[in-house]
């Protein structure tokens, strides 16, 4: 599978699980500890492979995050039932930003990134090479254009990075 096809595959699981799952619980209380409860148990069940959040702490900062940053009401609203790209399309850009930077805020994306690549076949010194390349600006870029429906494998920022660790 090509490099740029196998990151935004990565991507594009990364913003369904953020879009089904939504957010979190610590210094959280009440209604809002119990959402993000729900949350983190969500994401803790999904058991794919590409899923970042497969530990209790990572899982846990995002859904924290997430209720905190929105509230139990907003997460609801947002959540109709109608799919991922539905609850994206009724994000403000700001909203948007909000999940992007919580997901870098408790994930290491860039560890994923090269475990995905040398998975794929490439050589460990260009996955790594591209892993540490990988701005935390240029790794929100590919998730915001993800989740706004747009192909992050198109970006001419990740194709420099990925052209400069193959030929440099």
């Amino acid at each position: 599978m090509n490099v740029l096809k196998r990151l935004g595959l990565l991507v594009a699981v990364l913003a369904v699980i953020v879009a089904a799952c939504g957010g979190g619980g610590g210094g959280l209380s009440g209604e809002a500890k119990a959402k993000a409860d729900e949350i983190k148990a969500e994401l803790l069940a999904d058991g794919g492979g590409d899923n970042p959040f497969t530990d209790d702490k990572t899982a846990s900062c995002f859904a924290d995050g997430i209720v905190g940053a929105f509230g139990v009401a907003r997460i609801n609203e947002l959540d109709t039932g109608a799919g991922v790209e539905a609850g994206f399309e009724n994000m403000t850009a700001a909203e948007q930003e909000k999940v992007a930077d919580l997901a870098l805020d408790c994930v290491d994306f860039k560890k994923i990134i090269k475990e995905q690549m040398a998975g794929a076949g490439l050589p460990d010194n260009v996955a790594n090479c591209v892993g540490d390349k990988l701005n935390k600006d240029l790794l929100k870029g590919l998730f915001l254009a993800q989740i706004r429906g747009e192909d992050p494998s198109n970006s001419e920022a990740l194709m420099a990075v990925v052209m400069q660790c193959f030929t440099g």
